[in-house]
């Protein structure tokens, strides 16, 4: 009986034995997917990191080179109105646009003289044709 017992005792230890085997392998499968799961994601944390580096990176050199434009225009701006007053351009064009306003001016006055002649030779027109109209008519009575 102590022999059967014995032999008992065994058969369940090694169901034991194997149970554990099985949940070791369970818990080594676990762990590895663990480790991969953990692997992907400090792969996909660094991706993540270097794209951001990567967009403050060009926004770096966007900002930089947009404030290089402006300044770039600026300074052509600035140039320009430099080399105007240098050349004494501006008086120039103040004087070029008053002597233009006075040929304007001249030449409103001009087309509105032009006008009242023209309203006056119809004006004279339709007194002759009605002094003639009228001349007719009392040589036909």
């Amino acid at each position: 009986m102590a022999e059967q017992l014995l032999d008992e005792m065994i058969r369940k230890i090694d169901q034991i034995t194997a149970s554990l085997d099985g949940t070791i392998a369970q818990i080594s499968n676990m762990s590895t997917a663990i480790n991969a799961m953990s692997q992907k994601f400090s792969e996909e944390t660094v991706s993540l990191t270097e794209n951001i580096r990567l967009i403050v990176e060009v926004l770096k050199q966007f900002r930089t080179r947009s404030s290089e434009s402006m300044q770039a225009l600026s300074d052509d701006f600035n140039a320009q109105i430099k080399e105007l007053y240098e050349n004494k351009a501006i008086e120039n064009i103040r004087e070029e646009e008053i002597k233009a306003i006075e040929d304007i001016k001249n030449a409103a006055k001009a087309v509105a003289n032009n006008v009242y002649y023209a309203q006056l030779l119809t004006i004279i027109q339709s007194i002759r044709e009605e002094t003639n109209r009228i001349i007719q008519a009392r040589f036909r009575t």
